[in-house]
């Protein structure tokens, strides 16, 4: 089947050569691509460095990324010809060949984010991870966010399990999803179709569909992964018509188009199985042009898309509240597959991962399941069973040589143009991070893990019955120790891999950039170097080299530090809750002990700081009670503490980020602020004395939004972050709003302004 069927209508068939426009931008999150293949032969993509370096082969993974790339961006007259050969393109791997295909969320979020900072317009993801409820994990949700502030269309396949449930991210309402259909118009059973498809979802060509294999074949292949393009395609061909229009290019528009063109057959009862089959309705990409290019009339207002996000808390106006909708109807409940085999297992494993029906080139259990692939070794490895349906292998191009890599040290695949992407981050330019977490470490490897631990001093462990010291190797896990010998061994800083860990999650590793700011040891201090002469016998020599610490860099002894001080939850005057970090992503990666693999990010010595939860929280408590003597005014300060804390549990856990993007950036920083400067928060708090009314209550917190201002200096970026109060036992007072503007174009970001304050929101 050619995916082209999509534009058989009188409005976008045959009016371009090449549909498209190289001004819209079309992002496709899947496996690697090979990007050698003819099909691609002077297309305008390229590959953006993603946590996936392999270059394209001959596993499956490849395959599905290929298949993907090609059906979008397939030039005319090649093997296989796209949809919207005319766009732009961004490849950004996030499935490996050799891991089946699973990759976490936090993978794929990072990966739209990037998306969003190069300049998408539209993000394909042929992929996802079944769930009981359709809720995505905090990072991903962030990250879905920033795309419907940005106003970046994200279209995800509803999943190929064949029952009632939902997968992520195509069960968000921000979120255009899409099932396959086969070649009657039917939807297909392999698809999922939960209730919350009912509002977001359309079907769209997805059986036996043609596109490009690695090495130069064509392959017929069967799932929602590859109606997916097809939508996305169409997005992408309807913003070109906004641009054709004279209009700004709004792919929410497009994508809101889609859902109300979409049409069904007449269906009794509605909320019957084979009813809820067909999703919203089959695409109509005909009719969506022509809503689209209604002069004078506005989709977004009625687009379902928008009003689903609004309603659960996700609209592109929003504020960043986050607070999750409620499951739609048959969200949580889930059937046997339809299909026999089709994916049983899916539920029980983690990770998102490719939405097809049984395996990249077959398994066992599918048809053709052991044929070899035309330009593709038959000796690949084993597929994954919950992949997709291989059908026939078709037209290879003979004689063309074998994929070659998808890009090394910076270095393109044959057939792409140079190209900077489009319209994002300028070239060479280092992606900034401002991220907001506790410190870890990691060994990478039991061999580095046992040098630590070899050279690490023996430490007193106690005493025998009979009274004989016992002395145990040094611990390269118990942080107090750990930092001891890095005090005195600072040269063995960087060998070991620090991280950044969000809820128990490594998201960054982290290294210190090239030692600028040395710290040499603590200041002279009397008494303690009486102290230290007591404990080595008075020996001059011996007090010296105790109290000796030789020089590290203010990145490593910050890290250190941490490490002991997330410990000492007991002690109020060391404890370190947070740490803050400034820093530049490096475009390399590392794989931790547990296989994870991260991003390095090099983290600068100016901005880097640790916090104390319990002191700031002492600070705003005692300067709200000192302005509130009076004890007829019943402020609790055991109410007053839990307030407090109920705001930083908000900005710890509801606006936890990868600390990546423009507006999460400085989000972080103002977090940080509220750290270092607490007035502001104690003023929201005692918001009352500034508001006609009762003085003698606490307003509370209600929401933080980010928006770019429209107001900066000259080469500069900036943030306004407005922090909004409101009295909780009368909603019709005046609220109090404090707005921060944040420069964010430097690693570390700094306030353009004071604090302003005002009434009402924004």
């Amino acid at each position: 089947m050619e995916i082209r069927s999509v534009l058989d209508g009188r409005s976008l068939a045959g009016r371009d050569e090449m549909p498209g426009d190289p001004e819209v931008c079309v992002a496709v999150l899947d496996g690697p691509v090979d990007l050698s293949h003819p099909c691609f032969e002077g297309a305008d993509l390229t590959r953006v460095d993603t946590l996936v370096r392999d270059p394209a082969g001959p596993g499956p993974m490849s395959l599905h990324g290929t298949h993907v790339a090609s059906l979008i961006f397939g030039r005319p007259g090649s093997p296989v010809t796209g949809v919207a050969p005319g766009c732009r393109g961004l490849i950004l791997p996030v499935f490996h060949d050799a891991e089946q295909g699973r990759v976490p969320q936090l993978d794929l979020a990072r990966a739209i984010e990037q998306a969003v900072s190069e300049g998408a317009h539209i993000i394909n993801i042929s992929g996802g991870e079944r769930t009981s409820d359709g809720q995505p994990d905090a990072m991903l949700e962030r990250a879905l966010r920033l795309c419907g502030d940005s106003g970046v269309l994200v279209v995800a396949a509803v999943g190929n399990d064949g029952c009632d449930c939902l997968q992520v991210p195509a069960a968000v309402p921000s979120v255009l999803a899409v099932g396959a259909m086969g070649t009657a118009g039917e939807p297909l059973e392999i698809n999922n179709w939960g209730g919350a498809y009912r509002a977001n979802g359309v079907l769209a060509p997805g059986q036996d569909i043609l596109g490009a294999a690695p090495g130069g074949g064509v392959r017929a292949l069967t799932g929602s992964s590859f109606a997916t393009p097809a939508v996305a395609s169409v997005a992408a061909l309807l913003v070109a018509a906004q641009l054709r229009a004279g209009r700004s290019p709004d792919p929410k528009a497009a994508g809101a188009a889609i859902l109300e063109t979409a049409h069904a057959p007449d269906c009794f009862p509605g909320d019957a199985p084979q009813c809820r089959r067909y999703l919203v309705g089959g695409m109509d990409a005909d009719r969506a042009y022509d809503l689209i290019t209604r002069r004078g009339e506005s989709v977004m207002e009625t687009s379902r898309l928008n009003a689903n996000a609004d309603a659960a808390g996700e609209g592109v106006e929003a504020a960043m509240s986050m607070s999750p909708a409620d499951p739609a109807p048959g969200q949580v409940a889930e059937t046997e597959p339809l299909l026999e085999g089709a994916g049983r297992e899916a539920h029980a494993e983690d990770g998102v991962r490719p939405s097809c029906s049984c395996g990249c080139g077959g398994t066992g259990s599918c048809p053709d399941a052991q044929r070899p692939q035309t330009g593709v070794s038959a000796s690949a490895d084993p597929i994954h069973p919950d992949t997709i349906t291989a059908g026939e292998v078709t037209g290879a191009a003979p004689n063309l040589p074998p994929p070659g890599p998808a890009r090394v040290d910076g270095i393109q695949e044959r057939g792409i143009r140079p190209s900077c992407g489009c319209e994002g981050r300028s070239s060479g330019q280092q992606p900034l991070v401002y991220a907001i977490g506790t410190i870890g470490c990691d060994f990478q490897t039991e061999a580095r893990r046992d040098s630590f631990r070899q050279d690490m001093p023996f430490v007193d462990a106690g005493t025998t019955p009979e009274g004989v010291p016992i002395e145990v190797q040094g611990d390269p896990y118990n942080p107090h120790q750990l930092r001891d010998y890095l005090t005195r061994n600072p040269w063995a800083s960087d060998k070991l891999t620090w991280t950044l860990m969000v809820d128990s999650s490594p998201i960054y590793a982290l290294e210190a950039e090239p030692s600028v700011g040395m710290d040499h040891g603590e200041p002279f201090d009397e008494d303690r170097v009486r102290a230290a002469a007591g404990q080595v016998g008075g020996d001059l020599a011996d007090v010296l080299v105790e109290l000796a610490q030789p020089p590290v860099s203010t990145v490593h002894r910050t890290f250190r530090d941490a490490l002991v001080g997330q410990t000492l939850k007991a002690d109020e005057a060391n404890y370190v809750s947070r740490v803050s970090v400034p820093g530049v992503l490096t475009g390399r990666t590392t794989r931790l002990f547990s296989g994870q693999v991260v991003p390095v990010v090099e983290v600068k010595s100016r901005g880097i700081y640790t916090w104390n939860e319990t002191a700031l929280v002492a600070a705003v408590v005692g300067r709200v009670m000192d302005e509130n003597q009076d004890p007829s005014a019943g402020l609790s300060e055991q109410r007053l503490r839990k307030t407090v804390r109920a705001f930083l549990d908000k900005l710890y856990y509801q606006f936890r980020n990868l600390g990546q993007s423009d507006a999460d950036r400085a989000l972080n920083f103002a977090g940080t602020n509220a750290f270092l400067f607490g007035n502001t928060f104690s003023d929201g708090l005692l918001a009352a004395k500034y508001v006609p009314g009762e003085e003698d209550r606490f307003y509370t917190l209600d929401t933080i939004s980010v928006t770019k201002s429209a107001y900066c200096r000259e080469q500069s970026v900036c943030y306004e972050v407005v922090t909004n109060f409101f009295d909780p036992e009368n909603d019709r007072r005046a609220r109090l709003s404090f707005l921060q503007t944040i420069d964010v174009s430097i690693e570390v970001p700094v306030s353009v302004a004071p604090v302003h304050q005002f009434l009402g929101g924004m």
